[in-house]
């Protein structure tokens, strides 16, 4: 149904840039970041975002971004937006590129209908997450955008609402859709739908301090990726006398009758030289491939003339206790030609169940320089710890690096302009 609401948007675009065309007003703009990067750990694979492809050592691709947008005005309270956004995805899908298609009707100075594709507001930079310019570091920290990038758009309708209140200015939203995340795992397709997606957010801006609560619930659909099939077939094969978890297993991993549910916080504080920005987010899960999580960062800006240093701390954890995955249990005498698969087949759900758990900090330490109106370039180094059995986030081929400790440094420079 929301596939339809972005051809209708767009064919309603055309529709009014024809019957008023001496009205319209296009408007084209664009924003890239060229940057150069290095993670100097060989073992495992660095991915700004759950979207992008993960690589080690040097890469000049892992950050870099071109974006382009055009805005329409069509008539009096009417409007259109499309973004495009070229990176490194790894799966390239022209959906994965369409950041935002949307038609706006705003029947009042207080109010505002939109249908299309939408930006999700859930975060701070819900409105510019591809942006570089507008932001501190290099790329949006790692353990908290890593996740919102799976969820950053998503097709439908919302409605909002804002007013100045208290010398301050109030913005209320609701929206509601679905999206569908484009992903690759282990070389292959992993498409997986979210239904049902209810969003709620309120944003207040007052004087110098941003503050935004928003939450959201949505329903895992069908997905695409022929291994979790089989996967889930086999458990399902298993005797519940012999194997007893392979049906809970089973039953984690497919994606019926589950559902995700989020709620986060940000809050900025920009006054004089200092810029301080810090959010969090939990989520709820009883799905393995997503389970629940707790993430969020601090992070602080101090203004030198045109430069600007900054660090922030950044954490992601799994919220509850991990799923342990229990060896079958045999009679005696059970044939080899028996024990031998489904012994293979708990150790494959161990290592399935270990390479989604999540659980990491990180420190990073830079500066941004302004170095024109349109310019600006940036160094960043980031240090990340990642506990055993909590790489989640990055690329892991080895099942034995899944279970060690892993320290990593990231340097990063960048050039971030808009036009």
């Amino acid at each position: 149904m929301y596939r339809f609401i972005i051809a209708t948007a767009l064919v309603l675009t055309g529709v009014t840039y024809n019957a008023y065309a001496d009205d319209i007003k296009v408007e084209f703009s664009g924003f890239a970041s060229l940057a150069l990067s290095y993670s100097d750990d060989p073992d495992i694979a660095f991915s700004p975002n759950y979207l992008n492809i993960d690589d080690t050592g040097w890469s000049a691709t892992r950050d870099s971004i071109l974006g382009g947008q055009a805005n329409i005005t069509l008539a009096k309270n009417w409007d259109s937006v499309v973004q495009f956004v070229l990176e490194d995805h790894a799966n390239t899908d022209f959906e994965n590129y369409l950041e935002l298609a949307f038609l706006r009707y705003r029947p009042s100075r207080n109010w505002a209908i939109r249908a299309g594709r939408l930006n999700s507001d859930l975060y701070l930079f819900s409105e510019y997450p591809h942006v570089g310019y507008a932001y501190l570091w290099v790329r949006p920290p790692h353990e908290y955008y890593s996740f919102a990038s799976t969820a950053g758009n998503f097709d439908g309708v919302d409605i909002e609402y804002s007013q100045s209140i208290n010398d301050g200015f109030l913005r209320l939203k609701l929206a509601a859709g679905n999206t569908t995340a484009k992903l690759k795992a282990s070389g292959k397709d992993f498409f997986i739908d979210f239904d049902h997606l209810m969003t709620f957010s309120a944003t207040y801006i007052f004087d110098a301090w941003t503050m935004r609560f928003s939450v959201s619930q949505a329903d895992v659909g069908d997905y695409k990726f022929e291994a979790l099939n089989e996967f889930i077939d086999l458990l399902n094969s298993v005797p519940a006398p012999v194997w007893p978890q392979a049906a809970s297993l089973s039953a984690s991993f497919d994606t019926k009758n589950h559902s995700i549910e989020y709620a986060a916080l940000g809050l900025t504080y920009d006054n004089d030289n200092w810029l301080i920005q810090s959010e969090i987010g939990i989520s709820e899960s009883p799905w393995l491939v997503a389970s629940s999580n707790i993430n969020g960062y601090v992070s602080v800006g101090y203004r030198l003339d045109k430069v600007t240093l900054f660090s922030s701390v950044s954490i992601s954890k799994n919220r509850h206790k991990i799923t342990k995955v229990t060896a079958p249990q045999f009679p005696p005498g059970t044939p080899i030609q028996v024990t031998f698969p489904l012994q293979q087949l708990a150790l494959a759900s161990k290592e399935a169940v270990d390479r989604l758990v999540v659980h990491q900090h990180s420190i990073n330490v830079g500066a941004k320089w302004q170095a024109s109106d349109n310019l600006i370039v940036k160094a960043q180094i980031d240090h990340f710890d990642i506990q055993p059995f909590g790489g989640g986030l990055w690329g892991i081929s080895d099942p034995e690096n899944v279970e060690k400790e892993h320290r990593i440094n990231v340097f990063t420079i960048s050039a971030n302009m808009v036009f």
